[in-house]
Parts: C-alpha cells; sequence; structure tokens
C-alpha cells in the first residue's frame, strides 16, 4: 500500500525546490550577469552640421556609419512599434526578458526539422547583444544574453528597452537606428512612416543583406508580406489596415541617402574653423552654420544651368566648372558657397573654386581707383589712355587694352566702368606703384592667396596678374560694400564660434576695421553701378544690368583662363567664377559673358522677397558739372556743348580745378597736354573736332624723344607663313609730336608712306637712327633680326 503521506511530502519538496530554482533563477542568478555599460548610449552620430534655420546639412559619418540623431519612444509611431514585435516579439510587452513559450517552440522545431528553424531571442535578448562586445555564437553566449536580459528588465522599463533597440538596430546598407533607416530608404521621417513602410523596414534586421531591397525587392516585399500577416494575426492592425497595406506601393529612394550638401563650405569649416569643429565633436552638438540651404540649392542649380547653356553657346566642351559665393554685408556671414559645378558628378568636382587661387583678371582694378581717390584724385580727373613702355628687371612691359585700342583722354569713371587697362596701369604707377596695392590686398583685406613681394607682380597687379581666392575676393569686395570697413568673413553663426587665428577665416574679430575712406568707397560703388559709364564696353543690355541697383565688375584672365563678376549692394555681395581646374583657356568666354549670367540670377534671387535699396549720398559729396576732356569744373562764363559736359560727384575738400580760357584754342577745343602727341596723330584719336593739343611755348625746352619700336634689344623673326615673310617692321617713336623724323639704317633698307615708316629686314645685328630734322636730335636702337 502506498504511502501518500510520503509522497506528498515529497511532491511538495520537489514543488518547493522548482519554486527556488525558477525563483533563483528569475531574480537571483541574473543579477550576477552585468547590463552593457552605456545601454542608454546611442550609436556614433557623426558630427553634424545645421544651416541658419537648423535643417541638416550635411553629417560626418563615423567611419561608414550612416546613423542619426537618436530617437525618443514617443517619436517612434505605433506603426513601426507594432510591426517590429510583430516581427521580432509577439510577447515582449509581457514576458520577463525570457520568453519561455518561444524557446519551447524554437527547441521542437529544432528537433523536428533537425537545425534552427525559428529564433526564441527576445527583443530584451537582441538589445544585450547589440550593446555588447562580439561573442562567439554558442549556447554558452545564449545563457549569458538571456540572465543578462533578466537582470536588465529588473532595472529598467520596457519603453527604455524598445528605444534603446530601435535606435541601435542595423537595418542593412550601414543604416542605424530606426530614424537613419526612414531617411535612408524613404527620405521621411519617422512620424510620417505608413504600415506597409513601416512592415517593410521591420523586415529588414532579421537579415539585412539578404532582404536589402534594392538588390532583392523580391525578398524584402515576401518578408514585409509576412510581418503584415503576423500584425493581423496579432490584432495589432485592422482588417481595413492590412488590405490597404497589400496595395500600397512602397516608393524607396534611387540609393542610399544623407545629408550630404555644400561640401566645399563644410569642409572649409573643417580647415578654418578646426577649434569650433572639435568644441562641437566634445560636446556632440550640431555646429550651426551660416548657411541657406535654399539659397545653396538655387546657386548650384544656376551653376549647373548657366554652365549648360555658355558649353552650347561657346561651343565649349562639357568641362567647364564655376565657384559662387554670397556673403551679407553687416555680418560677413557666408550665405552660400558652391566650389564647382557638381561635386560628384563632374570631372574634379571635389577642387573647390572658391578657395583655389587663379588669376584675378580685372577684378583688383577698384582697389586701385579707391586708392587713388583717397589720396585726391576724382572720379572726374584725367587719366591718358595713351600707349606707354615701362623698363623692368625682367624687360619692357607696354600694357594694352581688352581692345587693342585706345581712347585718350577718359576720367577716373569711365576707366574704371569701362575696365581699361592702360590708365589702371599709368594710376598705380602715380599712387606709389605695385606695393601700396599689394599692401591693401596683403594687409588690409587679408589675401593669403599673394607672393609676399610685390615686385613679383610689378605694375600688372592692379590687371589681375596674381593669383585670388574666390572667398577672399568676394569679402574684399563687401569692404567696399561696408563703405570701406574690414570685417573677416564667417561660415558660424555667433554663439558657435571660437577665438581663432587670422588664417583660420579670422574668426573673432566682431567690430569691423575701417581701412579705405568711406567717402571714397562711395564713390566707387556710385561708378560700378553706373550703367551708362559702362556702356561704351558692356551695352545697355548686358547681364550686368539688373532690375535695381547692383556696383560690380568683371574680370578675364590672360587667354580666357578665368572668368569673374564680383558685385555688391548695400546688403549682399556675390562672387562668380568660371573657367576649369585644369587651367585650358576657354573660348574667347570674358566675365561679362561666362560669369555675369550667374551673378545675375544670384543677385535677382537674393531680393525675391526683400526690398533693393542703395548707398544714401554723403552729406559731404556734392554734383558739380565738369569739362569731360580736362575734368575742370566749368564756370559759367564759359559754354560748351553738352556732349562735352558731365555732371560728377565730389567730395568737399577735394573739388576739381576750375577751367579757364587758357584751357580752350580760339575755337572753344579743349586742349590736351603734349602726353598726347603721338596718341593724337594716330587712328584712334576721334576727338579733332572736340579737342586739340596745346601749342609748345617758344622758350620752352625741346622735350625728349625716343625710339619705342623696334625697341632696343628687339628680336624679329622672318616668317614665311606671313605676308611678305613678315619682313616689314614699323618704325615709331615717343616725344612731342612736333618733331620731323628721317629714319635710316647702315644695313636694312627703309621705306616710307607719308608719316608712316618701315624696316625691310634680313637677318643679322642692326642699329636704327632716328634724326629729328628741326632739332638736329638724334636717338638710336639695336635689333637682331632671325629667319625661320
Amino acid at each position: 500500500m502506498r504511502d501518500w503521506g510520503k509522497i506528498g511530502r515529497r511532491s511538495a519538496a520537489f514543488a518547493l525546490a522548482g519554486a527556488g530554482m525558477y525563483l533563483s533563477a528569475t531574480y537571483v542568478v541574473p543579477l550576477f550577469f552585468p547590463v552593457p555599460v552605456g545601454l542608454e548610449n546611442h550609436p556614433p552620430t557623426g558630427l553634424l552640421f545645421v544651416d541658419r534655420e537648423e535643417r541638416p546639412v550635411r553629417r560626418l559619418l563615423d567611419g561608414d556609419l550612416r546613423a542619426d540623431e537618436a530617437a525618443g519612444f514617443t517619436e517612434f509611431p505605433k506603426t513601426l512599434i507594432h510591426a517590429t514585435i510583430a516581427a521580432e516579439d509577439s510577447r515582449f510587452f509581457s514576458h520577463n526578458g525570457i520568453d519561455i513559450l518561444g524557446t519551447m517552440r524554437a527547441v521542437r522545431d529544432a528537433v523536428l526539422h533537425r537545425g534552427a528553424v525559428s529564433g526564441a531571442s527576445t527583443i530584451t535578448q537582441q538589445t544585450i547583444k547589440l550593446y555588447s562586445p562580439p561573442r562567439k555564437r554558442e549556447m554558452r553566449t545564449k545563457l549569458i544574453e538571456a540572465f543578462s536580459a533578466r537582470n536588465l528588465e529588473m532595472q529598467t522599463d520596457k519603453e527604455t528597452i524598445l528605444t534603446a533597440y530601435l535606435n541601435h538596430l542595423p537595418y542593412g546598407n550601414q543604416f542605424t537606428g530606426a530614424r537613419a533607416a526612414a531617411r535612408g530608404y524613404f527620405g521621411k521621417p519617422l512620424g510620417d512612416l505608413s504600415i506597409a513602410e513601416a512592415a517593410l523596414l521591420a523586415a529588414l534586421p532579421n537579415k539585412p543583406t539578404r532582404y536589402n531591397p534594392w538588390r532583392n525587392p523580391d525578398g524584402a516585399k515576401k518578408r514585409q508580406l509576412w510581418i503584415l500577416e503576423r500584425m493581423k494575426e496579432e490584432r495589432l492592425i485592422t482588417e481595413a489596415e492590412f488590405a490597404s497595406a497589400l496595395i500600397e506601393e512602397v516608393k524607396l529612394l534611387p540609393g542610399p541617402s544623407q545629408v550630404f550638401h555644400a561640401p566645399h563650405f563644410t569642409e572649409l569649416i573643417r580647415t578654418q574653423q578646426a577649434a569650433a569643429v572639435a568644441l562641437a565633436e566634445a560636446e556632440s552638438k550640431p555646429i550651426r552654420t551660416t548657411l541657406d540651404l535654399d539659397l545653396q540649392h538655387f546657386v548650384e542649380s544656376s551653376v549647373s544651368g548657366e554652365l549648360a547653356r555658355l558649353s552650347h553657346q561657346a561651343k565649349e566642351s562639357n568641362d567647364l566648372q564655376a565657384a559662387v559665393v554670397v556673403i551679407e554685408n553687416a555680418t560677413g556671414e557666408v550665405l552660400a558657397l558652391s566650389g564647382s559645378r557638381s561635386y560628384f558628378g563632374s570631372s574634379a568636382g571635389q577642387m573647390n573654386g572658391a578657395w583655389q587661387p587663379r588669376s584675378a583678371g580685372s577684378t583688383l582694378k577698384p582697389f586701385t581707383y579707391l586708392l587713388a581717390l583717397d589720396r585726391g584724385k576724382t572720379a572726374a580727373s584725367i587719366l591718358a589712355d595713351t600707349p606707354i613702355e615701362y623698363v623692368t628687371s625682367t624687360g619692357a612691359y607696354q600694357p594694352v587694352n581688352f581692345d587693342r585700342r585706345f581712347q585718350g583722354p577718359v576720367s577716373v569713371r569711365h576707366a574704371l566702368a569701362n575696365s581699361l587697362n592702360v590708365p589702371a596701369v599709368k594710376l598705380l604707377d602715380e599712387i606709389g606703384g605695385p606695393a601700396r596695392l599689394h599692401e591693401c590686398l596683403t594687409k588690409d583685406l587679408h589675401f593669403t592667396s599673394l607672393d609676399p613681394a610685390a615686385t613679383q607682380y610689378g605694375l600688372g597687379l592692379t590687371l589681375g596678374n596674381a593669383e585670388v581666392r574666390l572667398l577672399e575676393l568676394t569679402n574684399g569686395y563687401a569692404t567696399l560694400a561696408r563703405l570701406g570697413r574690414y570685417r573677416p568673413y564667417t561660415f558660424l553663426l555667433p554663439a558657435d564660434r571660437v577665438e581663432s587665428s587670422a588664417q583660420e577665416g579670422q574668426v573673432g574679430n566682431e567690430s569691423p576695421d575701417r581701412v579705405f575712406d568711406a567717402d571714397s568707397a562711395w564713390l566707387i560703388a556710385d561708378i560700378l553701378s553706373d550703367e551708362r559709364a559702362r556702356a561704351v564696353a558692356f551695352g545697355l543690355n548686358s547681364p550686368l544690368n539688373l532690375p535695381f541697383r547692383v556696383a560690380v565688375k568683371t574680370g578675364t584672365s590672360t587667354d580666357f583662363r578665368d572668368s569673374w563678376t564680383v558685385g555688391y549692394t548695400p546688403d549682399f555681395t556675390v562672387g562668380v567664377w568660371v573657367g576649369r581646374f585644369n587651367n585650358r583657356p576657354l573660348n574667347r568666354v570674358s566675365g561679362a559673358m561666362g560669369a555675369a549670367p550667374i551673378f545675375h540670377q544670384v543677385m535677382v534671387r537674393l531680393y525675391r522677397d526683400r526690398e533693393p535699396q542703395w548707398f544714401k549720398a554723403p552729406d559731404s559729396v556734392v554734383k558739380l558739372t565738369v569739362d569731360r576732356f580736362s575734368g575742370k569744373q566749368v564756370p559759367s562764363g564759359i559754354t560748351l556743348p553738352d556732349t562735352r559736359l558731365r555732371q560728377e560727384w565730389f567730395v568737399n575738400g577735394r573739388l576739381p580745378a576750375l577751367a579757364s580760357a587758357k584751357d580752350y584754342d580760339a575755337t572753344g577745343r579743349t586742349l590736351l597736354p603734349l602726353t598726347y602727341s603721338n596718341w593724337w596723330r594716330s587712328d584712334a584719336n576721334q576727338l579733332q573736332v572736340e579737342a586739340a593739343l596745346e601749342a609748345l611755348a617758344e622758350s620752352a625746352p625741346l622735350p625728349p624723344f625716343r625710339i619705342v619700336s623696334p625697341l632696343e634689344g628687339t628680336v624679329a623673326f622672318i616668317d614665311p607663313d606671313l605676308p611678305g615673310n613678315g619682313a616689314r617692321f614699323p618704325l615709331k617713336i615717343a616725344g612731342s609730336g612736333r618733331e620731323e623724323i628721317e629714319w635710316s639704317s647702315e644695313s636694312l633698307p627703309v621705306e616710307s608712306d607719308g608719316a608712316e615708316s618701315w624696316l625691310i629686314l634680313k637677318p643679322g645685328e642692326h642699329e636704327v637712327l632716328a634724326l629729328d630734322r628741326k632739332s638736329g636730335r638724334e636717338a638710336k636702337t639695336r635689333l637682331t633680326v632671325q629667319a625661320l
């Protein structure tokens, strides 16, 4: 007979032992399995740059990781939570970290199918795995993760666990976290995910490579449908929602998407604002930049469209590049910066045209004229646009204008507005030579690309034989827009700026420095915005003429390698460069043709929602009537035709001299100095009716004369491919214009036709003599002739 009492006592003992083991395994043993440190931390997101409206511009990734800002539990939509639970752990909210039923099912399936068929790891266990160092996948690892999961469940709530899980979960294509996956696959925030999209995302972590929706859309779709079925079975969605999700066509982005805008802009921040970048990384804060993302996109679109047009119009190959800089004058903040046509979609697009030094062309001329105005010149001062030769250490230098013509007496306004080369060179020579302009550019405006020695450039510096950076040049023009006050450009909003060196964008100098006279700077703005003054060179319908007033200057480097347009209003300064990074010349594309159309579009866009304004005339300036050929004020006693008069602005204390009767001949023509003699006799002279040469006083000493063609040491070549073998060489002198020259050479014949004379060349060393029959004076020169 059985001892039921004994059996009962044994059963009770076993029950108590089992209960003890269960309680121990559930509440005691897990305490010896620590939770991974940093569970509350999320994947490194890299350094985030945002624009002035805090819109993402670019994220510097941590290696190849495409992560995004971690989301809070309330940011995850229910659709994604339900889809994830249905896919990974349907009893997540009811188990204690270890799903006994799921484990038993997995064991059963493994026995029946002689291998692992379904997983038994809960979301909590997977979270432990995600935040732990890699371990060998064996039973021991499974036990560690299970007990650690149980410990985690005792320490925190389900919402915290699920948040950590969804922020660290790999979704394939190197997207880590649900937010990054939603943006990467669909280009939308978490809150906008549909049920079908949430189910597709939930399908990926199981086997991210296998279910890659870009490479295996059918496999991803099959997994998505299975999850939708599970959501319906678990009553996480209704029949209607299920039916709607089945017919929804999920639209994926064409490829991995990430925040990647204005790469040249952000690269400059990294190199020039290293201290601010380091601080932001240390504090895990985004860097708030000055960029206007909408404007940046417009600039990039304008560059692409205009270069395509220019390539067709100028019959250019499709390798043209352009760079654009937009600066807000009041703050020095860079609102937009594009360094190439396309960072990835164009040849050498990673090169930054906004920072790469390029030959400046005529864009440096305004600074020469500004220095001259500071030294007493006026907008009406007359400059001689006539041939001249300078003897330098490297040989003779003869500047010429873009059209190879000379206009004679021209005003400062006319010379600058029409970008004449010869007057600019003469003016620079007059105000102290290249050293003063070099000092202005390097010390006042902080250009960093110039050679330390001004002698490297000579007088050609005003014509742009130096290389400049578009960003620094644009900021130089912004100094003109501030009427002579220099302020460093900056990429960062004030709260994010860190004191830095001059080489790092000169950040930290918040108060602008006075480097130019305000009245002189105002006059430069008035000249550069004068559409009628520049009409001779550019016409009245060029891209330089906008619906509102803008001060603008173009530039074209030697052989058309660089096309520039830089200009400003009181509010903004815009700089544009067009060219090739391989330095191959453009097909006769000038600044007005290449860069100006882009400049026009960008400047108009800046005032799309803003009323244009212009500089108010200073109280210190007055407008007077002057003789356009002498620059002198015309008093009431002298009457001249309107075509010879001009209204001009003058600064009080720098007024023009009064004209008198001595400034005109008997017929009322304006008398020009004898320095215009050679030009006066040339075909370029169109002023015979309006002007005349002044007479040489009887007692005045005779001015010297010299041979300017051929110059001393000239080497001439006889070329059989040229008409007449190129053997006729013109003979010219520079003097008073009153000389009567007789040319001769003991070794070469001379031919004459009226006032023109030529040498008939043949190989050898030759000497040429010029004799003034009036005075008996002589000038000699030597040349070498070689046959090709």
